[in-house]
C-alpha cells in the first residue's frame, strides 16, 4: 500500500492540525506493528505553524501535562544524559537506560556540547552545535547550513531502546524571520508530537532571541515539523476518539519570550531542583530560592503556571492575543 505525501499549508491553528492530523490517522493510516504493537501510520506527514507560540496541544481528552512541558525543557537545556531530572514527570525514562545508566534522547546533549559527537569545528575550535548555528547565521544570513544534528550514527546499535527519534533540527532566516525545519525518523502523535512541538518551539524562540543580539530586526518565523513517520498505537484509540470528539476552539498564544541567556539556564534549573527537592509541592514559595532572582518575568510566570498551577501566571503567560 502507497501512502501519498500529507502537506499541510502553514497555519495558525496547532489544535485544529493536531485535530486533523489524528483524524487522517485513524482514517487513512496504513496498519504496521512495529516490535510487535498495532499502529496506525502516515508516511512522510507534516505540520507548518505560522505562529510558534501557538505551542500547546491542550485537549482534555489529551491531559497534557504542563510539568511536564516544563520540566522536560529544563531538562534538555540542562544538557544531563542521565534521566533523573526527567524521571520526577515520566517513569518510563528509566526503563530505555543505556548500560551505562544514560539515556540518548536529552537533545541538549547535543545542542550544548555534552555529546562528544556533536561538536562542530568553528574558526579553528570545538562549539556546540547550538553555538555554531549562532556563528552560521551571523556571519551568512542567508545559509542553508545552519544545522543540528541530533541522531548520530553511534546511536545505531543493536539493542538499543532509546533511539532519538528527533534526526535534525534546520534554522533559516528569510525576510528577517528564523524558519525552523524539525525533521523527524519516526513520531508517536499522542505522546511525541504534542511534547516536541513545545520543545522545539521554545528552542526556535530561544535561538531568535540569541541572534537578536546582533540583529535587532529579526523576528519568530515559521515552523515546520517533518514526520517520516507518523502513527497512533492501539492502546491510544479510545483517546484520539475523544481528541476527535472536541469541538472547541482551544488555540492558545503565549506572550514573547523575553530573554535566554546563561541566567535563565541557571535560574530554570536551580529553581527546578529546589522545587523537586521539596517534594514538588503546589503552595512551595518559589521566591525565597536564590536562583529565582536569575529568572526574568516570563521564565518566573512559566514556573508558576506549570509548576504550581497558578491561574493568574496563566492569564500573563497567554495575555498576548493571536496574530494571523
Amino acid at each position: 500500500m502507497t501512502v501519498d505525501t500529507h502537506q499541510i499549508q502553514p497555519s495558525f491553528e496547532l489544535n485544529a492540525d493536531y485535530q486533523r492530523a489524528i483524524s487522517d490517522l485513524m482514517t487513512h493510516g496504513f496498519e504496521s506493528s512495529p516490535r510487535g504493537q498495532l499502529t496506525k501510520e502516515i508516511l512522510n506527514y507534516n505540520f507548518s505553524l505560522t505562529n510558534p507560540r501557538n505551542r500547546i496541544v491542550n485537549f482534555p481528552a489529551r491531559k497534557t501535562s504542563l510539568k511536564y512541558l516544563l520540566g522536560e525543557f529544563i531538562w534538555y537545556i540542562s544538557g544531563d544524559a542521565d534521566p533523573k531530572g526527567i524521571l520526577p514527570y515520566a517513569k518510563f525514562w528509566d526503563s530505555i537506560r543505556n548500560p551505562d545508566g544514560t539515556v540518548n534522547s536529552n537533545y541538549g546533549t547535543c545542542l550544548f556540547g555534552r555529546h562528544k559527537e556533536s561538536l562542530v569545528t568553528r574558526n579553528s575550535e570545538k562549539m556546540s552545535q547550538w553555538n555554531a548555528v549562532i556563528d552560521i547565521l551571523k556571519k551568512d544570513v542567508d545559509s542553508r547550513q545552519a544545522i543540528v544534528n541530533i541522531h548520530m550514527p553511534s546511536d545505531r546499535w543493536e539493542g538499543n531502546k532509546d533511539v532519538p527519534c528527533t534526526i535534525s533540527l534546520q534554522f533559516f532566516i528569510r525576510d528577517w524571520r528564523l524558519h525552523m525545519i524539525v525533521t523527524m525518523r519516526s513520531n508517536d502523535v499522542i505522546m511525541g508530537t504534542s511534547n516536541d512541538i513545545f520543545q522545539f518551539t521554545m528552542l526556535q524562540e530561544a535561538l531568535a532571541l540569541e541572534l537578536r543580539k546582533t540583529m535587532p530586526a529579526l523576528e519568530l518565523g515559521y515552523y515546520y515539523h517533518n514526520a517520516g513517520s507518523l502513527h497512533i498505537y492501539e492502546r491510544h484509540f479510545e483517546m484520539a476518539k475523544g481528541i476527535l470528539a472536541d469541538t472547541r476552539k482551544l488555540e492558545m498564544s503565549m506572550r514573547p519570550m523575553d530573554s535566554f541567556d546563561d541566567n535563565v539556564l541557571t535560574g530554570l534549573v536551580g529553581v527546578e531542583a529546589a522545587w523537586q527537592a521539596s517534594g514538588a509541592k503546589e503552595d512551595f514559595d518559589f521566591t525565597q530560592v536564590g536562583a529565582w532572582k536569575l529568572l526574568t518575568p516570563y521564565w518566573q510566570d512559566l514556573v508558576l503556571m506549570c509548576f504550581a498551577n497558578d491561574h493568574e501566571a496563566m492569564h500573563r503567560v497567554f495575555a498576548i492575543p493571536h496574530e494571523e
